[in-house]
């Protein structure tokens, strides 16, 4: 494929100015905020933290209501009755179930995939420990707003699957998303 063909392909997917691009998927790019609850035996060990992330979701056809979705976080948690801190970095892949038209921003979805994560721990007694490690994660949310434009709260249940005690974790987020790429 020659160069200039190349770029023109990628603008008009970008950009949407061709129908048959636009008619044969739609990318959204979200981006949110929120906090963090441990749960299960991970309670006893954290507190209440934060959350940030980024995801791109993209749905492959005009009429589908089944996506994919990438969903990038970094979060942070203080440790219960000790000094220190237990941050998590990650990237998960998902599969997106939306209920409504896919052309209306307004809809309930849910997802669910799996992904790595990198959990460390740091303390002044301890030092510095980190692990990368397989998670799953499941969750679901509602959007609202316009086509290009649009406001999202989702929960979602995080699994990282560590030697010994697994952080579990419920982020409960909120943000925007911005779509009809």
């Amino acid at each position: 494929m020659s160069r200039p063909l190349a770029s023109f392909i990628i603008l008009a997917l970008l950009t949407g100015t061709t129908g048959s691009a636009h008619a044969q998927g739609d990318i959204r790019l979200g981006l949110g905020g929120g906090i963090t609850l441990p749960v299960r035996g991970y309670a006893d060990l954290v507190n209440r933290g934060w959350l940030g992330q980024g995801n791109l979701a993209y749905f492959p056809g005009a009429t589908t209501s089944l996506g994919f979705r990438i969903d990038g976080f970094y979060g942070r948690n203080t440790l219960s009755g000790i000094s220190g801190r237990s941050s998590t970095l990650g990237s998960t892949a998902s599969l997106v179930f939306q209920a409504g038209s896919r052309r209306s921003p307004n809809r309930l979805y849910i997802f669910g995939g799996g992904g790595y994560v990198r959990t460390r721990t740091t303390g002044p007694n301890f030092g510095a420990r980190s692990t990368t490690s397989p998670a799953i994660t499941g969750g679901a949310g509602v959007s609202f707003g316009s086509r290009s434009f649009a406001l999202f709260v989702e929960g979602r249940y995080l699994n990282i699957y560590t030697d010994g005690l697994k952080p579990q974790l419920a982020p409960i987020m909120a943000g925007i998303s911005f779509g009809g790429l």
